[in-house]
């Protein structure tokens, strides 16, 4: 550049030099700007791969928060479970130790010879707000506030009913068409059900408000301020039962649970229990072992 700069520049010599200079410049000046447009590509794709990464480790930190908010408020992780197929009753054992290994399961076959029961059940139930629960295994209607029943001078506040179709509970062998179940927990943590059988006949007048608003599918509790629901209406005038110690008819199929299931049974007509929304939610008959069955 020097002796190019020293040169004549009417030379012909000179203006070749020139010339060349010119080309290298512009040379360098492309293959620059092409590194400069290979640079901005790349610094754009990291950019963006950087962006996913971390959207990614967002959702990782998102999931991560939830499993800690769950365990930190207790959320129930119980393994799945159904009524047929590999998590049917058959399978619960695998997940739920006591439903696969405990002597006092329910439900049972209901049959002589019966001991005589000395206790009665006395009710002490009122209207609440109709609160329902779809929980994808039954329909299940909410009752805290409902009231109470007492057996041999022991309360038992009711806490829900719900439905199994076909009963669980037979009578010498003999399915219903479905059951009610009515839970009662007393003061001191102990679970007495009271079962109501239902054979097809008439239509039910309480099933079909419930029936009527019943949530299709699995979902929170869904609370009907304008409606009102009477347990003690589906209920027999007469209270006469069969009582036995049994366990919860699902998962964890925790035992100390006493049933009195009603000897009268209540009706239910055939399309209201085909409108049940659950076809099959009946655990199969478990082994009495030596047990009792009172009658009164």
């Amino acid at each position: 550049a020097y002796e190019i700069y020293q040169c004549d520049w009417s030379s012909d010599v000179c203006s070749s030099d020139l010339a060349v200079l010119l080309a290298v410049f512009a040379t360098l000046a492309f293959v620059k700007s092409q590194e400069s447009s290979l640079l901005a590509k790349e610094l754009s794709t990291l950019r963006k791969s950087a962006a996913e990464a971390r959207d990614h480790v967002a959702e990782l930190e998102a999931e991560l928060e939830k499993q800690h908010a769950a365990a930190a408020g207790g959320k129930d992780h119980t393994p799945h479970w159904g009524y047929e197929g590999d998590v049917g009753p058959a399978h619960w054992g695998d997940n739920f130790p006591t439903c696969g290994s405990g002597t006092q399961q329910s439900p049972v076959d209901i049959k002589g010879p019966f001991e005589k029961a000395a206790q009665e059940i006395v009710l002490n139930y009122r209207p609440v707000t109709l609160r329902l629960l779809n929980n994808g295994h039954t329909i299940q209607v909410n009752a805290q506030g409902a009231g109470s029943m007492s057996v041999g001078g022991v309360s038992y506040e009711l806490l829900q009913f719900h439905f199994h179709r076909p009963s669980e509970e037979t009578v010498n062998g003999k399915h219903s068409a479905m059951v009610v179940h009515f839970v009662h927990k007393s003061a001191d943590g102990k679970l007495a059900v009271i079962g109501l059988l239902l054979n097809e006949g008439s239509d039910n007048a309480v099933l079909k408000t419930i029936w009527s608003k019943a949530p299709p599918k699995e979902g929170p509790e869904a609370v009907f301020e304008a409606a009102t629901i009477s347990p003690a209406a589906l209920l027999p005038k007469s209270l006469n039962f069969y009582s036995y110690s049994g366990s919860l008819t699902t998962p964890p199929c925790t035992e100390g649970v006493t049933f009195f299931i009603l000897r009268a049974p209540g009706q239910i007509s055939r399309e209201q229990v085909e409108a049940f929304p659950f076809k099959l939610n009946a655990r199969p008959v478990q082994p009495l072992n030596g047990r009792k069955i009172l009658a009164n």
